[in-house]
């Protein structure tokens, strides 16, 4: 009985394995698969085929993106198109937003749905700068997003994406594995983006991390369960679970948002800072990172060693290691510290 309950206890260990090793390792079905394989299958089932072709997507009279391919395959029976060496343009409210460049592109006319191979993609406004755009784009493992650090019409954007998809249902753009965001001293890092179609607002997710380059000092890292970057506003949110680390410290609070127009982070909801032999607390505060200080408010104090304080602001100098108060406050002080 023994050994028959070993064996099978073995088995079960490994058909339990076996599910994880096919899980991790077995091969994923992403974007540029679906394309290429579907261009394969449309080759011998396609419907008609076009050279130098146009189509768009056009509904209650509003249009909503254009493409232009060199040629381009069409499955009624399907109701798939899938278009090499194409171009396009997204539009938002009738106005031509985001044009790109994709070697191949699919579109499931009854989904209502695009997907684009390694497109690069940029906003309208740059469409005279693209050639010379286009010569200083290198090879990355990362699909890249770039955005002006601090919003100004006609300003421009643009990315270079492993993929890109889009829906009719929620007219958002997605991109998947490995992605950078670039805004001026802001890098960005997450497994995946969706955005508008003007890039207006841009939410990273999967692993999202938020790095803000400061300089001589160190960088401020940002962790969250989503980053939600909103251009109009130089506002980035995080959503849920916000931490900050800067060097040994960690601060942890309920509500984070980067202002970085002012470079000033905004921390509301129980806010706590250990950074050595720095302990603080309060209900809200502001993070002045070119300062490199905290100040806290509501119910703030602090503690360093033994030393104790509290007070309507209640300030950490992370760059000094100290604490301090402004205004009025109550302050104790140990007999060491007097020596």
């Amino acid at each position: 009985m023994r050994l028959s309950y070993k064996i099978i206890l073995f088995v079960f260990i490994a058909f339990i394995l076996g599910i994880f090793a096919w899980a991790i390792f077995s091969p994923k079905d992403d974007v540029s698969t679906r394309i290429y394989e579907t261009i394969k299958e449309q080759q011998k089932r396609a419907d008609l085929t076009f050279k130098e072709v146009s189509f768009e997507e056009v509904v209650a009279g509003v249009k909503y993106w254009q493409l232009v391919a060199q040629s381009a395959m069409v499955n009624k029976s399907t109701q798939v198109a899938t278009l090499n060496d194409s171009r396009g343009t997204f539009f938002k409210k009738g106005k031509a937003v985001l044009r790109f460049i994709s070697p191949a592109a699919l579109w499931d006319m009854k989904k209502k749905e695009i997907y684009l191979d390694k497109p690069i993609g940029y906003d309208a406004v740059l469409e005279r700068k693209i050639s010379s755009l286009l010569q200083s784009i290198k090879k990355s493992r990362y699909s890249i997003l770039n955005l002006p650090r601090l919003y100004q019409k006609g300003a421009g954007y643009w990315f270079q994406a492993k993929n890109l998809s889009w829906k009719l249902s929620d007219q958002e753009l997605v991109c998947t594995g490995g992605i950078m965001l670039n805004k001026g001293e802001v890098t960005g890092f997450a497994e995946r983006f969706q955005g508008d179609v003007a890039l207006e607002r841009v939410v990273l997710e999967g692993n999202p991390k938020i790095v803000i380059d400061i300089k001589d000092s160190f960088p401020i890292t940002l962790e969250a369960n989503a980053f939600e970057v909103i251009s109009l506003e130089n506002l980035i949110i995080a959503h849920d679970n916000p931490v900050i680390y800067w060097g040994k410290a960690k601060i942890i609070c309920n509500n984070l948002k980067y202002q970085q127009a002012k470079e000033t982070l905004i921390l509301a909801g129980s806010v706590k800072i250990d950074y050595q032999d720095i302990k603080a607390e309060g209900d809200n505060a502001e993070y002045l990172t070119l300062e490199e200080k905290i100040i806290l408010r509501g119910n703030a104090h602090a503690k360093q060693a033994d030393n104790q304080l509290t007070g309507k602001e209640v300030i950490v100098s992370l760059k000094d290691q100290k604490i301090s108060v402004s205004g009025k406050g109550r302050v104790v002080i140990t007999e060491e510290e007097l020596k």
